[in-house]
Parts: C-alpha cells; structure tokens; sequence
C-alpha cells in the first residue's frame, strides 16, 4: 500500500453533493440513512480516482478495471463497526459525497469478510457525531492511503517456503506497528489469492532486475551499479507499477543496506509525503 494523491474533486461530484447532502440531512432528523436512501450518486467520482490511483487498487496495489470495482468510503456511509475504540455503529452518511472520504478499491479488499463497514478505532476515542469533520477526537487503527504511505507501516517479509530462490512474501507490520497489523487483517491483504500475486510479481518482475543489480556489483563499476539501480528504482517504484510496497521490500532484502551503502544507492520510501 502507497500513498495516493486524488488531485482535485471533480465537478460532478461537487453537484452531487450539493442536492444530495441536504436531502439526507433532512431524513436523518427522523431516522438513520439506508443504502437506498443514500443512492449511488457518489459514483460519478470512479474514472476520476481510479485514474489518480493509477488505475490500482488502494489498498492491495493490484490493478483492476473501473466497472464493477468500488468507490470506497474510507470511513463507512450507512453503518460502522470501530471496535475496540468505541461501541457506536452509526456511519458516516454526511461524508458520502466527500471527496477526501473516497478512493477506488477492488471488491476483494472492500467487500465482506474483508473491509466493509469495519473502521476500528483505537482505545479512548470518540467516535464522529453527524455532520462532524474528520477526525474530531478519532484516532483510526486502519491506514488511510491518502494520508500517508502504507509502507511506513507494512513490511513484505521473506518466508523460506516456496520458490528457492525468492521465498513466500507476507505482509507483516513493520516494527510490530499496530495500525499496519490492523490495516493487514481489515483488507485481509495475506488472503492466499493475493500471496500468488505477490510471489509471481517478485519472480516475474523484482528478481530479473535484482540480479541485474548483482551482476554489476561483480563486476565491479560503481557507476554500472548506480546505473542498473536508477532502473530498478523507475521500473519498480513509480506510482504506476503494481506492489510498490512489496518491490520495496524485496529491493532492500536482497540488496542489503551494507551493499548499498558500498556502492552509493539510496532507496527511499517512495511516494510517502
């Protein structure tokens, strides 16, 4: 998971909110909003964050179509469950046209058993009363991928099984960081499908350029070396690439720090401010 930058809201969406937001408004003087009641006007922001996304999911990084993929309320719309930090499970209805309420997602990692309308919040907050900005005295356990980079939080770690030479690659919190172990298990980004994907990504993609990067470390030219990690680094770590997060971690594992250092390679967090 990367940070994404949506840019800016698009026209449509602004309208939507301005006829729709009064209308809920009013309904929830007498009773909670519905899905139904809520409609689907928010959609018309899909093209807009998918492309800003680079057409990737938010969360898992795979890349999907636009059509039947979701426009994800980060806090959720009709009803939320923030366990363990508060017990009510009213959603989140005025910010359903809001544009920093909203990312594009793959089915997998939104709908149920993964996200849905799970927003756990950590202990001794206060959830959002209606018409409330975020985050008030909220303090999210789920990373939001707008606001900052999952790769701060989640590390890809190297388990022996599998392939010889690349391992199985899980999602695991870095550092034992709570929010990237909550983010893990919400988006159930260690779902078996996804695995695969990861350890095809790294054969395919990761390792023919790490061993690129060897080969010129045996052969002794710094400025070779400094070369072929300039393209690794845009081949890999460029917004529109797919796992940005796992090719980050598989970089820094198979060429250490000790070996970077040698050699006068950086690698940075990408894309996390």
């Amino acid at each position: 998971m990367i940070r994404i930058h949506r840019g800016a809201e698009p026209a449509e969406l602004a309208a939507a909110r301005a006829t729709e937001l009064p209308r809920i408004q009013a309904l929830a003087t007498t009773r909670r909003p519905t899905q139904d009641d809520l409609g689907r006007k928010y959609e018309v922001a899909r093209e807009a964050l998918w492309k800003a996304q680079s057409y990737k999911c938010c969360y898992c990084e795979s890349r999907e179509q636009s059509k039947r993929n979701d426009v994800e309320h980060f806090r959720p719309k009709t009803q939320a469950d923030r366990r363990p930090g508060a017990r009510e499970d009213h959603g989140y209805w005025w910010l359903a046209w809001s544009w920093e309420n909203l990312l594009f997602s793959c089915r997998n990692c939104n709908q149920a058993p993964a996200k849905l309308d799970k927003f756990p919040l950590a202990e001794g907050s206060e959830a959002l009363q209606a018409g409330e900005p975020p985050p008030g005295k909220e303090r999210p356990l789920l990373i939001d991928p707008a606001e900052e980079s999952g790769i701060e939080h989640i590390q890809f770690v190297r388990m022996p099984h599998g392939p010889a030479t690349t391992g199985r690659w899980y999602p695991r919190p870095r550092n034992g960081i709570y929010r990237g172990a909550m983010t893990i298990r919400v988006c159930m980004l260690d779902r078996p499908d996804l695995l695969d994907l990861y350890g095809h990504h790294v054969e395919q993609h990761v390792m023919p350029i790490v061993e690129d990067i060897r080969a010129a470390m045996r052969g002794g030219s710094t400025a070779d070396v400094q070369r072929q990690w300039s393209r690794a680094l845009l081949r890999l770590l460029n917004p529109a690439q797919l796992y940005i997060g796992l090719s980050y971690d598989v970089l820094d594992f198979f060429i250490p720090s000790v070996l970077r250092k040698k050699h006068q390679l950086e690698l940075t967090l990408p894309n996390s401010r």
